[in-house]
């Protein structure tokens, strides 16, 4: 399997979540479900960002894959833990309210929670690995292409 390049599309990805989040940072909100998909979204977007830049256009053999699912979901995972924290901290300073938006309790609270996040990542990335090797062609099978060309 072939890693794809960053190229104009990953660029306009994270323009687009840039504009998200800024938006989100603007306005007056204490929910907790908003700051975690924002920052779920960040540790992705950072993961998957490093991957391409280091990893992007090299191949990965298919035994491979459910490793590396591990790895990928386990590090967003984590990384989600500690963006969300990250952000909620950083709109309690730019609001710099007398009553926080999001107390210390909360945020300690998220970080602590990170085991589990990294755990859940991973077992979501082994989930993901298995579903794209089902989908790859068997060595011995045909493709759709080749069994409508009729060269099997």
């Amino acid at each position: 399997m072939k890693i794809p390049v960053a190229g104009r599309r990953t660029r306009l990805i994270a323009m687009g979540y840039g504009l998200a989040l800024f938006l989100w940072m603007s306005v007056e909100d204490n929910a907790v479900w908003p700051v975690t998909l924002h920052g779920l979204g960040l540790a992705a977007l950072i993961v998957n960002l490093a991957l391409l830049d280091k990893m992007g256009g090299k191949f990965i053999p298919p035994r491979y894959l459910p490793f590396a699912g591990a790895l990928w979901g386990a590090l967003i995972g984590l990384g989600a833990s500690l963006a969300v924290t990250g952000l909620m901290f950083f709109k309690n300073a730019v609001h710099a309210h007398f009553f926080l938006d999001y107390p210390p309790e909360l945020m300690l609270a998220i970080l602590r929670r990170a085991p589990a996040w990294t755990i859940a990542g991973s077992l979501a990335g082994i989930g993901l690995a298995l579903a794209w090797l089902s989908k790859l062609p068997k060595k011995n099978e045909s493709t759709p292409e080749e069994m409508a060309e009729g060269t099997t």
